[in-house]
């Protein structure tokens, strides 16, 4: 690699462009578990959801809409014209009106329902209940309330509220009183302790009812111009739906017929009653024109009317002086008592003669006191006596001015009621000869208006008698068989695309979350490195680490063979090769790599010498090859021992290893003096290849002070295993040390990727297309 040339990170490059379908393999082989999850959770809800959702059938009918009004043939179009009678839209509001939802409730028999319990479901008898609720009265206490009921035998039954309440035993027939509710159960069908069915049944309200009609009655036109319209209801009970639908459609023919003719029926009642009205009054004139020839023969009731104003001017002279008296004994009164203006010897024209000598008296004594008071003070015996003398005085005069101002009052009142019979009279005796001109006009009024109400009343008569609905039942009610919800081939088909959704989004998130390494196309579109080889999986168990000998016809042992010969493409010129095979991290094969390499090199007749370069961890290479602790590299790097004496043979010809030997403190800095390169020299005397196994470069960087000494430096790089960001680290290292001579082994790569060699195979696939796909 030329160091001077830019990398391929440095140039904004796209990694991966489109779909990589080996990564995808890779990815949904990882997560299969989780797909199948996924697909069989969805599915299973699906069919849950069908298993245990009741089944809604929906039972339907069809009308057509035709008024007809022959009373328009008479002549009489003004009083029967009604434009929004033809409007479908009020005909559909009319049958979800509250009114029409109780004539419903009215006619059926949908007082009490009757249930069948399940473990998860729960099943309405309909006219098919093994017992029967009648009798209901008084109490609202139990309503829409679960009532279970279970039977003992032929005769007696228990009862509970709800759950968790008490049983009640009963007797069928008897009637049953619970919470102010009474009520009686018949046996219908026989019922005896061996039913084990559970029962309940609950009473409902007439609230309930209407909200459980409207919320399931769909009315909706079919047609305008054909004035068509379609009546459906949905229940789990497909016969009660059925029923309900039917009932509909034969209380809107009279329903209807009565609202249409509702307008003109309150017209003629309401007509009815002004008749009537108009009668009664025109009997009384009747009447009164009989009384008034019998009493007034020849009576004049002038001189009458005139003392009877006389009288009445008389009264109301007296009311207006006595309530000017009353005004003037209020006002002494409040100054009396809120002492505002003292009494003076002034008399009062509208007191008594009594009163104002009192008056006189008590203004006396008080400039007495005034006198006093300025002689005397208030604490004396002479003062007190005299203000206790005014007290006394003052309490008199108050008892005798409120005792005066209550005869007025009386006085007033009665003037007040002879005023008010005297008025009385005087309304009952009008000019006899002006009433009874006025009766007799009024009468003829009357007799005008009882005419013309005859004629609108036989009018609206016509008009009503006239107007005749005719609906046609196009389509009868449908006893439904098949449910129309829940549609069990359509949720089980969501369930199904749900889980392929559910997948592909699933295997988008983790394919674009997977950082890991798949393909060897990623490598290249990443490193400006050449690739040595591939090696792929294994389908073999793995017996030891000496796999190109335990199974020399695999797939991998032919791979890396092929790597043999490709290292004569990597180091022409020279006929001793030291090779370094390095990883990122631990696991991902560089010393399986590292033996089986140099098995196969030492199987071609090249002295190969195996040196672990790891001196930080110790490993076992085979179990027929003893890894000595006491010597090895880190003894000969301190010249306790050479090399040839940490010499190991192998079963392998032409292969000899050398251990990492104990364990230094210092691995860096041994390797950085001048032994490991001597020893280097030294080895390569004497050896066709020195392949050396170095820690992970990743970890440490014992690996870059190897690669320098190196013809080739191997880097490994596991499929599946290790991450993207190990190769921006490698072209790092590559950039920053000026590494030449720097190849790449992809290892482990599943076998459906790209393979090199030919011929048959002991662990080769031979599976295609998808089955090689989830393989």
């Amino acid at each position: 690699m030329n160091p001077t040339k830019p990398s391929k990170f440095s140039e904004n490059n796209v990694l991966n462009e489109g779909i990589d379908t080996e990564k995808l393999r890779v990815v949904f082989k990882h997560n299969i578990w989780w797909v199948l999850l996924i697909f069989i959770t969805s599915n299973l809800a699906a069919y849950l959801t069908t298993r245990w959702t009741k089944d809604i059938y929906e039972s339907e009918s069809e009308l057509k809409l035709d008024i007809k009004r022959d009373a328009t043939d008479l002549g009489i179009n003004k009083l029967t014209q009604d434009p929004n009678q033809d409007i479908i839209a009020g005909e559909i509001e009319q049958m979800k009106s509250r009114l029409f939802i109780n004539r419903i409730i009215d006619s059926l028999d949908l007082r009490v329902s009757y249930f069948s319990e399940g473990k998860v479901l729960f099943d309405e008898m309909y006219k098919r209940a093994p017992f029967v609720v009648t009798n209901i009265r008084v109490g609202k206490q139990l309503e829409d309330l679960p009532i279970y009921f279970i039977p003992l035998s032929e005769k007696s039954f228990m009862l509970r509220v709800g759950v968790s309440s008490a049983t009640i035993e009963c007797n069928y027939g008897t009637p049953v009183v619970i919470k102010g509710m009474e009520f009686t159960v018949l046996n219908t069908s026989h019922l005896t302790e061996e039913d084990t069915n559970d029962y309940y049944f609950t009473i409902n309200s007439r609230e309930q009812l209407i909200t459980y009609l409207y919320k399931n009655i769909n009315a909706e036109p079919l047609n305008f111009n054909a004035n068509t319209i379609r009546i459906s209801f949905k229940d789990y009970n497909a016969l009660k739906a059925h029923d309900i639908v039917n009932k509909i459609d034969s209380l809107y023919i009279i329903f209807s017929s009565d609202q249409k003719n509702l307008a003109n029926k309150q017209k003629i009642d309401w007509l009815n009653r002004e008749l009537g009205q108009v009668e009664k009054r025109m009997s009384e004139f009747e009447n009164y024109f009989e009384a008034f020839t019998l009493r007034n023969k020849s009576s004049d009731l002038g001189q009458d009317m005139k003392q009877m104003i006389y009288q009445i001017n008389q009264l109301d002279s007296q009311r207006y002086f006595l309530n000017k008296r009353l005004i003037e004994i209020n006002g002494l009164i409040d100054d009396f008592v809120s002492k505002k203006n003292k009494p003076s010897s002034f008399q009062y024209s509208f007191l008594p003669e009594y009163l104002n000598k009192r008056m006189d008296a008590f203004a006396k004594k008080m400039e007495e006191k005034d006198r006093l008071s300025l002689a005397y003070h208030e604490n004396t015996l002479a003062f007190q006596q005299k203000d206790k003398e005014l007290v006394t005085l003052k309490d008199q005069i108050f008892g005798q001015l409120n005792m005066l101002k209550e005869n007025w009052m009386n006085t007033l009142v009665e003037l007040n009621e002879n005023k008010k019979k005297l008025d009385q009279e005087f309304a009952s005796m009008p000019d006899k000869n002006t009433e009874y001109s006025k009766n007799k006009r009024f009468y003829s009024l009357y007799t005008e208006f009882y005419l013309s109400m005859m004629q609108s009343k036989a009018q609206f008569q016509i008009a009503q008698a006239g107007n005749t609905p005719d609906f046609k039942i196009l389509s009868p009610a449908s006893l439904p068989i098949v449910p129309v919800s829940p549609k069990k081939i359509l949720i089980l088909s969501i369930g199904l695309l749900i889980g392929i959704v559910l997948n592909f989004f699933f295997l988008g998130i983790a394919y674009l979350l997977n950082d890991k390494i798949t393909s060897l196309k990623e490598i290249e579109q990443v490193l400006d490195v050449p690739v040595l080889g591939v090696i792929p999986a294994s389908r073999l168990p793995i017996i030891s680490s000496i796999h190109v000998n335990d199974n020399p016809k695999s797939i991998v042992s032919e791979a890396i063979r092929s790597l043999r010969t490709n290292l004569d493409f990597f180091t022409a010129g020279g006929s001793k090769k030291v090779i370094t095979i390095s990883s990122s991290v631990s696991g991902e094969g560089k010393s399986f790599l590292a033996l089986n390499l140099g098995v196969v090199l030492a199987l071609s007749n090249k002295k190969v010498a195996f040196v672990d370069l790891d001196m930080r961890k110790t490993k076992k290479i085979n179990s027929l090859i003893v890894n000595s602790t006491q010597l090895g590299l880190s003894t000969v790097l301190i010249k306790k021992n050479t090399w040839r004496e940490c010499i190991q043979k192998t079963p392998i010809e032409n292969l000899d290893y050398i251990p990492s030997g104990p364990h230094p403190p210092n691995p860096s800095e041994l390797l950085l003096n001048g032994e490991f390169t001597s020893l280097i020299d030294e080895i390569r005397q004497e050896y066709d290849f020195i392949i050396m196994d170095t820690p992970p470069v990743g970890l440490v960087t014992d690996a870059i002070m190897a690669m320098r000494k190196s013809d080739l430096s191997i880097y490994v790089i596991r499929a599946n295993y290790s991450k993207k960001d190990f190769l921006r680290n490698i072209d790092r290292i590559i950039s920053v040390n000026k590494l030449s001579n720097v190849a790449i082994v992809l290892n482990a790569l599943p076998q459906s990727g790209h393979a090199y060699g030919y011929g048959y195979y002991e662990d080769k696939s031979t599976k295609k297309g998808w089955k090689n796909f989830f393989s």
